[in-house]
């Protein structure tokens, strides 16, 4: 579990225009991820730990691999399947999340002006 990538990506994602699914599902996978952003979860666990349908799951991960966020890479065991391999985008993250931090404009209730 990578703390540093799960706080990258509440930083980064949502920022980003990102729809909440697709937030909730990085998420996941920057928990399930090392420090490099590789982890393996199925589909069928990211699904129902998140409580969403398979093909939002799915869905949501090709559009997050085509917006730059992760790669992945296809794994069998013999003559079956195997869970995917994915790369979560770390200098994306990294990227996106200094530059929110950075933005001033970040908080729009900012308690000193009650």
């Amino acid at each position: 579990m990578s703390t540093k990538l799960t706080g990258y990506v509440w930083d980064a994602c949502a920022a980003s225009g990102m729809k909440l699914s697709s937030v909730a599902i990085m998420a996941r996978l920057a928990d399930f991820s090392n420090d490099e952003g590789v982890c393996w979860p199925s589909i069928e666990t990211i699904s129902r730990q998140l409580g969403a349908g398979v093909s939002t799951v799915r869905t949501a991960i090709a559009k997050l691999e085509a917006d730059g966020w992760l790669s992945r890479k296809a794994r069998r065991q013999g003559n079956r399947n195997a869970s995917n391999v994915y790369q979560l985008n770390v200098a994306k993250l990294q990227a996106a999340a200094f530059a929110h931090l950075s933005d001033p404009d970040q908080s729009k209730s900012d308690p000193s002006e009650s």
